[in-house]
């Protein structure tokens, strides 16, 4: 992955063209090998910093839902878009293993952002990540101006396959 060197920052059609996991039906998708915590971090990260942008979230705080279906990949993913919500310093809405409307309507009830990570009906090697605007799921436009983004990147929080680091101590 090609990150600024004196920034880390990382472009998002950067990194779909690099990771082969770009947008389909309302969010990002693709192989679950190429969906590395840092790909799910950077696309979170950008869907919420744009949400901010347009006023969807407040400059400082807010909150935004988060929810899964039962893949086995499903949890590695959510921890990345819980990471890159904490780290924007928002509060996360733990809207449980549920349906893709079931997140929808929280987020909309609530008048906040939510995100959803499900694969529908692709297989299981597969996966995605929703987003949710806190009137409904993102619009291709909406997909257009996250793709133009580029987003900071925690120094030293992935290694260089893309995961985690464990934290330090």
């Amino acid at each position: 992955m090609d990150l600024h060197p004196e920034t880390d920052r990382v472009a998002i059609s950067d990194l779909m063209a690099q990771s082969g996991v770009r947008f389909g039906t309302s969010g990002a998708r693709g192989p679950v090998r190429r969906m590395t915590d840092l790909v799910c971090y950077a696309y979170t990260r950008a869907f919420l910093e744009y949400q901010r942008e347009t006023g969807a979230l407040p400059p400082a705080g807010g909150a935004v839902v988060l929810a899964g279906d039962l893949r086995p990949s499903t949890p590695r993913i959510l921890a990345a878009a819980a990471q890159a919500a904490r780290d924007l310093g928002l509060d996360i809405v733990h809207a449980g293993r549920v349906p893709s409307p079931a997140l929808a309507w929280a987020a909309i009830r609530r008048g906040i952002p939510g995100v959803m990570v499900t694969g529908s009906h692709i297989p299981e090697d597969r996966n995605g990540i929703k987003f949710n605007r806190p009137d409904g799921e993102i619009l291709k436009a909406d997909e257009a101006a996250i793709r133009r983004r580029s987003v900071r990147l925690p120094a030293g929080r992935f290694d260089a396959a893309g995961a985690f680091r464990p934290p330090p101590g």
